[in-house]
């Protein structure tokens, strides 16, 4: 176990020290860190003390084109006391980009079964998720897992209650068996995956890809919780999905491959869940805009495709960056 002195890691309270011990192999934890500032901190800070890695754990941070104070909070943790090693770039390339650094980074220093964490910036792992997201890689034959996101929205506005009902949606899905990575918080065996298309508008459908093409699983671990925030307003919510959109779109007309949630053959089991989570008028209002939105998002991202528009580089949402804890986090 690694104790330091509170005053070596910002944002840590009094009374707590970093705990790195644990059960597994070496791991290391890959963070894409664009103009977070409202939250990589705390998830530095989760990582260092809430989930109990083992001792040799790397955290890898690339922070790519920042403009606020990113790189100046990361560089505060990185260096000979902390575990975390930040890969600075001036010039921001999109998310595809900065994964290829850290699958490099990894594969160079680690070995060949050493899992490697994906962790949005912006989001937070409950306590102990990490390690359960882990569990199922004693299997040889599992290539991949993925956890369970929760967004903390305020599910009293319409555009919150739509949020709810995606991830619950998805959720419901991968509870089913038909599992499709997030990359919220997943975990996978790097050298299944030594690099992807930097043009990618979506990375992790593509990363899926990879590892079921080399026969290996995707498993669902439903109690490796992540909080994070979604879109607390239409024009943002619309925008989010129709990038998703054309990801997926765009690595089904490249390889034929299609991830569970957008495989139309599954929008019955989809519709039926939305009607058996109970159809108060709240809820049916919701689930009619629900469709709406994710309608003219195909739509739009069809479109997109077609004149060569791949938002390889994410717009940024404001309303998804503010994960402060509260009643709805931990």
């Amino acid at each position: 176990m690694i104790e330091l002195a509170m005053n070596e890691v910002p944002g840590i309270a009094h009374g707590e020290t970093l705990q790195m011990v644990g059960s597994h192999s070496k791991i290391s934890i890959g963070i894409c860190a664009y103009n977070e500032e409202e939250n990589i901190h705390k998830l530095l800070q989760n990582l260092l003390t809430k989930q109990r890695l083992f001792q040799d754990t790397k955290i890898i941070v690339d922070c790519s084109g920042s403009t606020d104070r990113t790189l100046e909070i990361v560089k505060r943790y990185s260096g000979s006391r902390f575990p975390v090693k930040l890969i600075f770039e001036e010039k921001r390339r999109g998310k595809a980009h900065a994964l290829n650094k850290i699958f490099k980074e990894t594969n160079l220093g680690c070995g060949d079964d050493d899992p490697l964490v994906l962790v949005n910036g912006d989001d937070l792992p409950e306590p102990g998720s990490i390690d359960r997201l882990l569990q199922p890689f004693r299997d040889p034959a599992v290539g991949a897992t993925t956890g369970h996101p929760v967004p903390i929205n305020n599910s009293e506005d319409i555009c919150s209650s739509i949020v709810h009902l995606i991830w619950d949606l998805h959720h419901r899905m991968n509870s089913r068996g038909d599992v499709k990575m997030s990359g919220e918080l997943c975990a996978i065996r790097p050298e299944l995956v030594k690099g992807i298309p930097v043009n990618l508008a979506t990375d992790e459908p593509y990363i899926e890809m990879m590892i079921r093409q080399k026969g290996y699983r995707v498993v669902y671990v439903p109690d490796a919780i992540v909080k994070m925030k979604g879109p607390d307003n239409l024009r943002e919510l619309f925008n989010q999905r129709r990038r998703i959109c054309v990801g997926h779109a765009q690595i089904k007309a490249l390889t034929g491959f299609a991830v569970s949630t957008f495989d139309v053959r599954n929008l019955p089991f989809l519709l039926s869940e939305s009607i058996r989570m109970g159809l108060t008028t709240k809820k049916l209002s919701s689930l009619i805009i629900a469709a709406l939105v994710e309608t003219v998002a195909r739509l739009s991202a069809y479109f997109d495709l077609f004149k060569g528009k791949i938002p390889y580089m994410w717009e940024r949402l404001p309303s998804t960056k503010n994960l402060s804890p509260g009643k709805n986090a931990f």
